[in-house]
């Protein structure tokens, strides 16, 4: 070892209150009005009534976000009708109550929201495929180094201190010795190694950072320095371990 949608529910009928009618007419003028006539009262000149409550079907896919933008409603309303206080959870198959909010000419004029937008998956793709090259960029520069027992840089290093160091540089924090590493990431095979996997060897006494073409960069035993050399023979390899940024 180196280093230490269904039914509408039975509601109410909806009332309509009309303006109280005059106990006797009055006369028509003789003469034209002085001012154009009166038009119907239209939507947002007399408070609007709300909509009526009915039950939806939640279908795969569906979010308390998209049906409240379908049925004209918000997504507490949802909450406070449906008793999920403030969970956004819901189930395919379970029926909602919903109830569209009052129309008006200014929220008819509002703009329709958008969902927000995530960054977090490019992010992610961009650094597992830089890692890689950071590890290996870092560990080239270690090229000619004394071999020192227990060494993790930057005068010198063991064989595991320069992987934990290399793997250090992009983010990642490896075990300090051999027997941490090699159950680090995950177990991958000689024919899938790609830059940056560690090749342990010699009974899991000594690691190497593979860099691609058959080769790995170590630092070999006491009197030698950090190098590149081939890949061990196979039946000196005790494991090949897969790291993920």
């Amino acid at each position: 070892m180196h280093g230490p949608s269904g039914a509408p529910s039975a509601d109410p009928p909806a009332i309509t209150l009309q303006p109280k009618s005059p106990a006797t007419p009055e006369p028509a003028p003789k003469g034209p009005t002085s001012g154009p006539a009166q038009k119907p009262a239209g939507p947002g000149t007399a408070e609007a009534r709300p909509a009526g409550v009915k039950k939806v079907t939640v279908r795969p896919g569906d979010t308390l976000w998209a049906l409240a933008r379908t049925h004209g409603t918000t997504i507490k309303a949802l909450q406070r009708l449906n008793g999920l206080g403030s969970s956004t959870l819901i189930y395919a198959g379970n029926q909602l109550r919903v109830a569209g909010i009052p129309s008006s000419p200014d929220t008819a004029r509002q703009p329709t929201a958008t969902p927000p937008t995530t960054t977090q998956k490019p992010a992610v793709k961009s650094r597992a495929k830089s890692a890689p090259n950071t590890v290996i960029t870092y560990a080239r520069a270690q090229l000619g180094k004394p071999y020192i027992w227990g060494g993790t840089g930057p005068r010198g290093f063991d064989c595991s201190g320069l992987v934990m160091r290399a793997w250090q540089a992009a983010g990642v924090k490896l075990p300090r010795t051999t027997w941490g590493q090699i159950h680090a990431g995950t177990a991958t095979s000689r024919a899938r190694l790609v830059p940056g996997d560690l090749v342990l060897s010699y009974g899991g006494g000594h690691v190497g950072l593979y860099i691609g073409n058959g080769k790995v960069i170590h630092a070999p035993r006491p009197g030698r320095t950090v190098t590149i050399a081939p890949l061990p023979d196979r039946g000196k390899i005790v494991a090949y371990r897969h790291i993920h940024p």
